[in-house]
C-alpha cells in the first residue's frame, strides 16, 4: 500500500503521505482489516514490516490488546522510543526513531489492534496525540482526578512558583546565600523563614535532614494562582527528627506544622518525629481562644501534599485539625506510626476540629498503630460539625498490627467520625483489608457517610494473629434527620457461612464464618451493594500485599498491574450490575464537588474494580522532549477547570456533566496545529502537556459544551 488511505467501517487509519509498508500474516493467516474496532488487526507471530527508511525518521503508532486479559507489546526492530505495553484493550500511543538506514519491522505477540502508523520527520507527523477510536470497551483510560472549588476560583498550580528559588542540601550551610544549588542552605527552617515572597520555591536537595526542632511554616502564605513550595525534584528528601530524639510524654512536636495556605509539598518524607509527621491547622496565639482561630481565615487552607511519606511518629502521620480546610492530599502514605501507648496515631486524621473540603486521593494507610483514617469529631471548644471530608481511590491496610504484632489501638480502617457531632464522609473506590477491628466503621456517626463501589475484606486471623471483631464494614446507629448512610456498589468479600452470633440484639446479627470476620449494615439504604460475595467471584484473593507494593515513577499507585479482588472476567455477579454513580454535588454551598463514578462497560462493575478501567493519562508531548507545565490559564467562569500535579499531570475537569456524558479534549499549538486529542467519559480525565515556551489552545467538546481555554506552559 503506497500513499493510498485504508478504510474499515468508514473509520481510516491513518498512513503517512509517502509511507510504503508490507505486512506478513503467520502461518494460520490471522490478519484481518475491519471489524467493529476500525483497524487493522494482526495476529499472533505476524508482522509489520516499513521498509527503506532513513535514521532519525519519527514512527509513531497507536494500537490495544485484542484481548480483555492480556498485556502485550510490541516486538520492534530498527526502532527505538517509547512504545508502552497494552493491558486489557489499553489504547496506547509509542513514539521512537528510527536507528539506521533500512527496514523498520513491528512484530506482533498475541493479537494487536493498529489503530494508526505515521513515519517522517517530526515536523511531518506531528508532536504527539492522535485520535483514540471510540472504542465502548474502554471509554474511559483517564485516572480519576480532583473536582473541586474553592472559593470561587479553580486550582490552577504551576509545577514551581514565580518567585525566587531557595536551595536547601544535606550538605550545605546556612552561612551560604541559598541562591543556587552550590550555594546550598543547610536548614529547612531557615529557607521557610527566608521565603517571604509569594511563589517562593524551596528545592530540597535528595537525602536525609536531622532538625534539631519543629520545622514551623508559619505567615508564610502563597496565592491561588502562585503557590509556595517545597520540594525535592531529584529523589526523596527525608526528614528525619531523632535528632535528639524526645520521647512523646518528654516533649511532643511535630516535624513539620503547617499553618500558612498555598503550599505544595512534594517527595518530602517524615519520621520519628515525636508527635505528628505533619500537623495542617490554624494558628492559635499564645493564650487564644477557639474565636481566635476562627478569625485566622487566611491560615491552613488549600495546600497540597503529594507524594509524601510519613512513617514511625509518635503520633498520627497527617492530622488536620482547628479549622484546616480545603487540603488536598494525594498519593500519600502513612505506615507504622505509633504512640508511646501503642495505640493512638492513626495514619490520616482530619478529626477533632477540622474544617470542611479536605480530600484524600490515592493514600494508604497501614500498619498504624490505632486507625487508619480517623474523622473523629470533638464538639467541645466551640467548633461546628457538619462538614464535608472525601475519600477517593483510598486503602486502609491492617491497621493495629505493626511487625507482626497486636497493637493496643481501635484498629479501624476508616473511622467515620463519633457520637460529638454529624460529619459527611464521602468514600469513593475505597479499600479496607485486614483492619483488626473494622474496615469501613460508622462509629457512631449520626451525618452523611456516602460509600460508592468501595470493597472490604477482613479476615480473622492474619499471620496467627487473631484479629479482634474483624469487621469488614459496621454501620448500625441511627442517622440524624436530613442525613443519609448510603451503599452503592460496594462488596464484601466472605463465604457466607454462618457459624455463630455477634450482637446481643438479634436484629442487629451479622455474618462470622471459620475464615471471614462479620459484616454488618443495618441502617440506610443499601444500592446495588453485595455483602456476601463468595470469594469465587473475584481472582487472587490471597494476594492483597500487592495493594502496599511500591509505587510506580509519578507516585501513583499501580493498581491496574495488580489482580487482587479484581471480579472475574464476564462474572455474572460483579460485572456490569452495578448502578451509575453521577457527580454529587449534594455539598455544593460548601464549595465541594464528587466525582462521577467511572465505568467501562454498559454499567459500574460492583466493588472498587472496574474491569477494562485503566488509569492511563494521555500525552498530547512527546516523552523524548520532555513533559510542560502550566504557568497560567484562562479558566474563570468556564465549566471547564484545570489541575495539576508536581508529576506533570494536568487534570481536567468539567462541572456538572454525568458519568455517562462523553466529551473530547483537543490541544492546538499556537499557530493552530493539532497536537493531539483525546475521547474521555464522565466528569474527569488527565493529560500531558508538551513542553513548550508559548501558549496552547485546549478545546473541550461534548453534550451541551463546547469551551476553549488558554494554557501557557513552560
Amino acid at each position: 500500500m503506497d500513499n493510498a488511505p485504508v478504510k474499515a467501517n468508514d473509520t481510516e487509519l491513518d498512513v503517512a503521505k509517502g509511507l510504503t509498508f508490507t505486512i506478513t500474516a503467520n502461518d494460520n493467516g490471522n490478519l484481518r482489516l475491519g471489524g467493529s474496532t476500525g483497524a487493522l488487526w494482526l495476529g499472533d507471530a505476524s508482522s509489520l514490516v516499513v521498509p527503506n527508511r532513513k535514521a532519525g525518521e519519527m514512527v509513531k503508532i497507536e494500537y490495544c490488546t485484542s484481548n480483555k486479559s492480556s498485556t502485550r507489546s510490541l516486538a520492534l526492530v530498527n526502532l527505538e522510543g517509547t512504545f508502552p505495553a497494552s493491558t486489557g484493550k489499553e489504547h496506547q500511543q509509542g513514539s521512537g526513531k528510527i536507528v539506521a538506514d533500512g527496514d523498520v519491522v513491528v512484530g506482533i505477540t498475541g493479537g494487536m489492534y493498529i489503530y494508526s502508523l505515521a513515519v517522517g520527520d517530526e515536523e511531518t507527523i506531528g508532536g504527539g496525540g492522535g485520535t483514540s477510536p471510540d472504542n465502548p470497551d474502554n471509554p474511559n483510560d483517564q485516572t480519576p482526578g480532583l473536582d473541586y472549588m474553592t472559593g470561587d476560583a479553580p486550582i490552577a498550580t504551576a509545577k514551581l512558583g514565580s518567585g525566587p528559588k531557595i536551595y536547601v542540601s544535606p550538605t550545605g550551610s546556612d552561612a551560604n546565600d541559598g541562591l543556587t544549588p552550590e550555594t546550598a542552605l543547610a536548614s529547612i527552617q531557615l529557607a521557610i523563614d527566608k521565603a517571604v515572597d509569594p511563589g517562593t520555591t524551596i528545592c530540597l536537595a535528595a537525602g536525609e535532614y536531622r532538625p534539631t526542632a519543629r520545622i514551623n511554616i508559619n505567615d508564610r502564605n502563597g496565592t491561588a494562582d502562585n503557590y509556595n513550595s517545597l520540594v525535592c525534584l531529584d529523589g526523596r528528601a527525608v526528614i528525619n527528627c531523632d535528632h535528639p530524639y524526645h520521647s512523646h510524654s518528654d516533649n511532643p512536636y511535630q516535624g513539620i506544622r503547617l499553618t500558612s495556605s498555598y503550599w505544595h509539598f512534594y517527595h518530602v518524607d517524615v519520621t520519628n518525629a515525636s508527635d505528628n509527621g505533619l500537623l495542617i491547622e490554624r494558628n492559635k496565639p499564645t493564650g487564644g481562644s477557639s474565636t481566635d482561630i476562627q478569625n485566622r481565615t487566611q491560615d491552613a487552607h488549600d495546600n497540597i501534599i503529594e507524594d509524601c511519606k510519613f512513617y514511625r511518629n509518635g503520633d498520627t502521620g497527617v492530622q488536620i485539625k482547628n479549622l484546616g480546610a480545603y487540603n488536598y492530599i494525594l498519593n500519600c502514605d502513612a505506615f507504622e506510626n505509633k504512640d508511646e501507648g501503642d495505640g493512638d496515631a492513626d495514619g490520616f486524621a482530619p478529626k477533632i476540629s477540622v474544617g470542611t473540603g479536605n480530600y484524600f486521593y490515592g493514600c494508604r494507610a497501614y500498619n498504624n498503630s490505632d486507625d487508619g483514617y480517623d474523622v473523629f469529631f470533638k464538639k467541645s471548644g466551640g467548633f461546628k460539625d457538619n462538614v464535608t471530608i472525601v475519600f477517593e481511590n483510598c486503602l486502609a491496610y491492617e491497621n493495629a498490627i505493626i511487625n507482626g504484632a497486636l497493637t493496643q489501638g481501635n484498629g479501624n480502617g476508616f473511622k467515620c467520625g463519633s457520637d460529638q457531632g454529624a460529619m459527611n464522609v464521602v468514600l469513593n473506590r475505597c479499600i479496607a483489608v485486614n483492619n483488626v477491628n473494622k474496615g469501613f466503621d460508622q462509629n457512631h456517626n449520626s451525618g452523611d457517610i456516602i460509600m460508592n463501589n468501595c470493597t472490604g475484606y477482613a479476615l480473622k486471623s492474619v499471620d496467627g494473629l487473631t484479629l479482634k471483631k474483624s469487621y469488614s464494614y459496621r454501620a448500625y446507629e441511627d442517622i440524624a434527620a436530613g442525613h443519609e448512610l448510603v451503599a452503592t456498589n460496594c462488596i464484601s468479600i466472605n463465604d457466607n457461612l454462618k457459624t455463630d452470633t455477634h450482637h446481643e440484639d438479634p436484629t442487629k446479627l451479622g455474618e462470622k464464618s471459620t475464615k471471614y470476620g462479620r459484616t454488618q449494615i443495618s441502617v440506610g439504604t443499601l444500592v446495588t451493594t453485595d455483602l456476601s460475595v463468595d470469594p469465587s467471584n473475584v481472582v487472587n484473593e490471597d494476594n492483597y500485599a500487592e495493594l502496599i507494593a511500591d509505587r510506580d515513577a509519578n507516585g501513583d499507585l499501580q493498581w491496574d498491574n495488580i489482580t487482587w479482588a479484581h471480579p472475574v472476567e464476564g462474572n455474572a455477579l460483579l460485572v456490569d450490575k452495578g448502578t451509575v454513580v453521577d457527580e454529587n454535588t449534594k455539598y455544593a454551598s460548601q464549595n465541594v464537588r464528587i466525582p462521577a463514578i467511572r465505568y467501562a462497560g454498559a454499567a459500574p462493575d460492583l466493588g472498587a474494580f472496574e474491569l477494562g478501567l485503566k488509569s492511563k493519562s494521555v500525552a498530547f508531548g512527546s516523552a523524548t522532549n520532555g513533559i510542560g507545565y502550566i504557568q497560567n490559564s484562562e479558566s474563570n467562569g468556564k465549566k471547564v477547570r484545570l489541575v495539576q500535579a508536581f508529576n506533570g499531570q494536568v487534570i481536567v475537569s468539567v462541572d456538572g456533566a454525568q458519568a455517562k456524558d462523553k466529551f473530547v479534549i483537543s490541544a492546538y499549538d499556537a499557530d493552530g496545529m493539532l497536537l493531539g486529542k483525546h475521547d474521555f467519559n464522565g466528569t474527569n480525565t488527565s493529560i500531558y502537556l508538551p513542553k513548550s515556551n508559548g501558549m496552547i489552545i485546549l478545546k473541550v467538546n461534548g453534550k451541551n459544551l463546547k469551551e476553549s481555554l488558554k494554557v501557557v506552559v513552560k
